[in-house]
């Protein structure tokens, strides 16, 4: 009779972590499409008040080159002064992005320009190809760009 209780018992604990232990469960979903092709050669400099952002549009190995997919771009800036560089092996953190929406992919690669203050210092640059329902591609080289007068 004892036995039997605890057999009762074990069985009601082991259903009870059972039916709990399944997981949430959400809605059905697509994956998301993903960009392959990023930014290679990133260049900046001033032009008319406005950085140009040019660079080249890399497919990774064995796809091919498509990018018709492709919306806008996401720039990552940074600054710092002239008398407070980083190296040039540290990692730097971009503490803020801003998206462009529109054709970033040209005849000759990739062009964007970026509204950005132009103010003495030392100016980096990383951008990632943006696109159709929230893809986001690898990150870019990374640009500098040196400002010393106004």
């Amino acid at each position: 009779m004892r036995l039997d209780r605890a057999l009762l018992l074990v069985i009601i604990a082991a259903m009870f972590l059972a039916l709990t232990a399944c997981g949430k469960k959400g809605p059905p979903f697509l994956p998301e499409k993903k960009i392959f092709s990023r930014v290679e050669q990133l260049r900046a400099e001033f032009e008319n008040g406005v950085v140009e952002l040019k660079g080249h549009i890399a497919p990774p190995q064995a796809r091919k080159k498509d990018t018709s997919d492709i919306t806008g771009c996401r720039i990552y800036h940074t600054w710092y002064a002239l008398d407070n560089p980083p190296c040039e092996d540290c990692p730097i953190e971009f503490p803020d992005h801003q998206d462009i929406t529109g054709e970033v992919i040209t005849d000759a690669g990739f062009s964007c320009q970026a509204p950005v203050k132009q103010r003495i210092g030392i100016h980096f640059f990383e951008v990632r190809l943006l696109g159709l329902r929230g893809a986001i591609g690898p990150l870019s080289d990374r640009a500098k760009l040196i400002v010393d007068q106004s």
